[in-house]
């Protein structure tokens, strides 16, 4: 990996993003770009203000990683549609890093937060950061349904996170499973239930082929659920560092939103959360 780019807001949130994508720059031997959007409809009379005061502490904080990352990290100030900014800039790199946010107000139950605006277009992999990263990730859960974006995911949180123990999770529904109720038809519901199960088993298979080797000692977790409940129990159970899942694939710029299971994650992250897109970009 040669760039990682890190959208700071100044904020607590975003001082966590800086310290993980800092940590996995210096793992990595990547270089680091550090970028701050300032809004383009600023009055005249605060504009110069505004950006005196963010360059100074873009300047403060990139001077402080100087050192530890052998010069391979800058800083970048830019005037723009923060969401708009980040993603033009995030065309450039191999990994963006942002810090999680809670709704702010009814405007953004709409509209999403920033960083779910970005991650409805985004083509690189986008890192959210909610937890305080003190040490390199110990711990990964890879949610997968078997697409390329979920393997490309896998593959990529595999590179952030090279010695974390893993775990693999795939959700699966009994299809017309409402049909199958009562007692007279409860041996067709277990059996395919059990169908479904075996299934997984050798679609899982099939998804980590080139990986098995590394992935010898994983768990995997099949479980008949809705993907984001899953997910979420999971995690409840035994809490993870970091949260792998694909996205689905869309023109850049589109108005699609996230399938619903990234999406509900986004919104609300159990814990840093890598979404990652197919590795190719849908021409619809």
């Amino acid at each position: 990996m040669e760039r990682i780019l890190v959208a700071t807001d100044l904020t607590a949130q975003g001082a966590r993003a800086l310290r993980r994508a800092a940590m996995l720059a210096e793992a990595l031997g990547a270089g680091l770009e550090v970028l701050h959007v300032l809004r383009d409809d600023l009055p005249d009379d605060l504009r110069a203000e505004f950006e005196r005061a963010a360059g100074g502490r873009l300047a403060t904080e990139v001077a402080a990683l100087h050192a530890r990352l052998n010069g391979r990290v800058r800083s970048r100030l830019e005037f723009g549609t923060p969401w708009m900014t980040i993603l033009d800039a995030a065309a450039e790199a191999e990994l963006l890093v942002m810090g999680a946010h809670r709704h702010a107000g009814i405007a953004e139950l709409f509209r999403g937060t920033t960083v779910e605006r970005v991650a409805k277009a985004c083509d690189t992999p986008l890192l959210v950061v909610r937890g305080d990263p003190v040490r390199p990730y110990g711990s990964l859960l890879a949610a997968t349904d078997f697409s390329l974006a979920a393997r490309a995911a896998l593959e990529a949180a595999l590179r952030l996170a090279p010695n974390a123990t893993t775990r693999l999770l795939h959700a699966y529904s009994v299809p017309f499973r409402f049909l199958l109720g009562g007692e007279s038809r409860r041996s067709l519901l277990h059996a395919e239930r059990r169908r479904q199960h075996e299934t997984a088993e050798t679609d899982m298979a099939t998804f980590l082929g080139g990986l098995e080797t590394r992935l010898a000692g994983a768990e995997r977790i099949f479980v008949e659920d809705a993907p984001e409940a899953a997910i979420r129990r999971a995690l409840a159970i035994a809490p993870a560092d970091l949260l792998a899942v694909g996205t689905h694939a869309r023109p850049r710029l589109s108005e699609a939103l996230l399938g619903s299971v990234a999406r509900g994650l986004m919104a609300d992250p159990p814990c840093d959360l890598l979404a990652v897109p197919p590795p190719f970009r849908s021409a619809g």
